[in-house]
């Protein structure tokens, strides 16, 4: 099998944006066995990137223009945030991945610029409400007992978005060699995506 990612046009004689790509998904593999996760029975919907200007943020909208479309400029949490959808996905975890988060910057500071986090899809069982969905993330990986992690719950507002899309952010706490995070999340972000426009 061909590895997506060392062919990838994003990486197109960039070996630092390989190599920060590949020790991002170390991060992701290291943080996900913390959680108990196994990543192959999840789907990962969409790696993001953080930048600490408004500048950097151009060079990667740039760089992702290149190799994929804008799916979604939106603003989300008084911030503008593109999803670009590349034209050949990503290999990450094992699985490939299409679509990037790109945020622009607020005045939060980022400690490491560039891959941040996955978001994967959890989807709600059936007339599960928001608070049950999240009891059962939080009781099926005992997150309120992982004394290893820390557990943010969010739910981003966009304009004319129809789904619930509360997530559930998990990073390894005080681990300054690791500041990857992985997001859970009831629908695809395509789903998302196309609410907004209903």
């Amino acid at each position: 099998m061909t590895n997506l990612t060392q062919a990838h046009p994003l990486f197109a004689d960039q070996t630092a944006l390989q190599l920060q790509f590949s020790g991002f998904e170390r991060q992701i593999l290291q943080l996900a066995q913390v959680i108990g996760f196994t990543l192959a029975d999840l789907m990962i919907d969409h790696a993001a990137i953080r930048v600490n200007s408004a500048a950097q943020g151009r060079i990667w909208l740039e760089a992702l223009l290149k190799c994929g479309r804008i799916l979604s400029d939106n603003i989300v949490n008084g911030r503008p945030i593109y999803l670009l959808l590349l034209d050949q996905p990503l290999l990450l975890a094992g699985q490939a991945v299409s679509i990037v988060e790109l945020p622009m910057p607020k005045k939060k500071h980022y400690p490491q610029e560039g891959w941040e986090h996955i978001e994967i899809v959890f989807p709600f069982l059936a007339k599960e409400s928001p608070n049950e969905w999240l009891e059962r993330v939080i009781r099926q990986f005992s997150l309120n007992k992982n004394r290893l992690l820390e557990v943010k719950v969010d739910e981003p507002k966009v304009k004319g978005e129809r789904l619930c899309n509360i997530s559930v952010a998990i990073r390894l706490i005080n681990n300054t060699q690791n500041n990857a995070c992985i997001k859970l999340h009831p629908h695809h972000i395509i789903d998302v995506v196309q609410s907004e426009r209903q």
